[in-house]
């Protein structure tokens, strides 16, 4: 059987549809890693989203220098997690709080975390660059590089990374409606950076079977979609094969965030 192909402009041009498949949390620890390698060998998984301060992140170079295909980009992450050093935003070991939502809240509400809040951010920025990787993209853990104010704070830093999540997911429900409130606010700042028409991932957050990868896909009718899911924390191993099958029929073919950023602007909805 026939992989579906990688995307390039030539393809672009010729297809209807693309779509990025991003493992979220690389870098987190050995079995994300392996499962994202795994993934990415397997033919199904185009990139993966780093955390630059947590244990794996050694691991995780190695794994992205053997796989030169495997695009890498900054999963920033302000909660739920190590920070780069102990500051104001974290507890006396440097873990940020667990929890998204408490995150958010003090850091719109709390002033004098800001300049913590901007250090930890650029320093996440610097390091991704330190470890050896271009500027291609970021997304934030738990989605909260949409926080109005982290975004603000972010994007002096992210101006050379040409693609960032938005999370438009046309469901119901409060967090969807939630994200989609965020991501409209964020369009309106982002200038040139670009973004997928499309993202699938926040129904099945830790979730993701090979039957509800198949039915995702088959709900695809936009230019440029966005699949994120998260390897070594999925109830079980996908059957890659039937997948990649069902893309072929499809006619979706497998991008990048840097295929999306290289091709001409189009119209957004």
């Amino acid at each position: 059987m026939s992989k579906p192909q990688i995307a390039t402009k030539q393809t672009n041009q010729q297809s209807r549809k693309s779509l990025i498949v991003t493992a979220d949390d690389f870098g987190l620890n050995s079995q994300v890693n392996e499962a994202v390698e795994k993934l990415h060998r397997a033919g199904f998984l185009t990139q993966a989203s780093l955390m630059v301060n947590e244990s794996g992140v050694d691991e995780a170079v190695r794994i992205a220098k053997r796989n030169p295909g495997l695009t890498v980009g900054l999963h920033l992450s302000l909660c739920a997690g190590r920070a780069s050093r102990p500051s104001r935003l974290t507890d006396a070991a440097g873990m940020m709080p667990e929890s998204p939502a408490l995150a958010g809240i003090r850091y719109a509400f709390d002033s004098r975390l800001d300049a913590d809040l901007e250090r930890e951010i650029a320093a996440q920025f610097s390091r991704f660059r330190e470890l050896g990787f271009a500027p291609t993209y970021w997304d934030g853990h738990t989605h909260l590089h949409l926080h109005p104010k982290v975004l603000r704070l972010t994007l002096p830093y992210a101006q050379q990374f040409g693609v960032v999540r938005l999370v438009q997911e046309d469901r119901s429900g409060l967090l969807p409606w939630i994200f989609r409130r965020l991501s409209n606010s964020a369009k309106r700042k982002l200038g040139g950076i670009r973004y997928t028409d499309a993202i699938f991932g926040l129904e099945y957050t830790g979730q993701m079977t090979t039957e509800r990868i198949l039915s995702l896909l088959d709900a695809i009718r936009a230019p440029w979609s966005e699949l994120y899911l998260h390897p070594g924390a999925e109830p079980g191993e996908l059957d890659v094969p039937r997948i990649l099958h069902r893309l072929e029929t499809l006619q979706i073919d497998l991008a990048n965030s840097c295929d999306l950023a290289q091709t001409p602007q189009h119209a957004e909805s």
